[in-house]
């Protein structure tokens, strides 16, 4: 009976060996995964002369997030006043387009058409108020007109 039971403790050693050896390479894994994610968080993140520590790692992440939400929130805004923006000059526009020309003075709002201190972006026609320079009574050639 000496022999059956060395075979028993022996598998039973084998068995515990094999589960420590098992739990280890979870360990392992589970390590070599948080390293590689650091180091992509570290690759996304803008470059800063700070010190690389996990913890100034997280962060600096969080802080970047917050500037980019709070950046995206600005945006939206933008984008919300130059809807409005558009909207009140699409409706300038229609007046002017039906011939309406006694618009109230409360259709400009006081404000410009344009903004005259940026320049228009590439695309954009800028819109001028004055009168062209060419007199009224200039008559375009046919090499003009064409």
């Amino acid at each position: 009976m000496g022999l059956a039971a060395f075979n028993v403790e022996n598998l039973a050693h084998t068995r515990k060996e094999a589960t420590r050896r098992q739990r280890i390479e979870a360990e392992q894994r589970r390590r070599d995964e948080l390293r590689d994610g650091y180091a992509k968080l570290k690759d996304v993140l803008p470059v800063s002369n700070q010190k690389s520590s996990k913890v100034s790692l997280l962060e600096r992440a969080t802080n970047h997030i917050v500037l980019l939400e709070k950046t995206n929130q600005d945006l939206k805004a933008r984008i919300n006043a130059l809807e409005q923006e558009m909207a009140r000059l699409r409706a300038i526009n229609e007046k002017i387009s039906l011939g309406n020309t006694d618009l109230p003075p409360s259709a400009f709002d006081g404000k410009p058409l344009a903004d005259p201190t940026t320049p228009p972006a590439s695309g954009q026609v800028k819109i001028q108020r004055s009168t062209p320079e060419r007199p009224s009574s200039a008559v375009p050639s046919d090499q003009e007109q064409l």
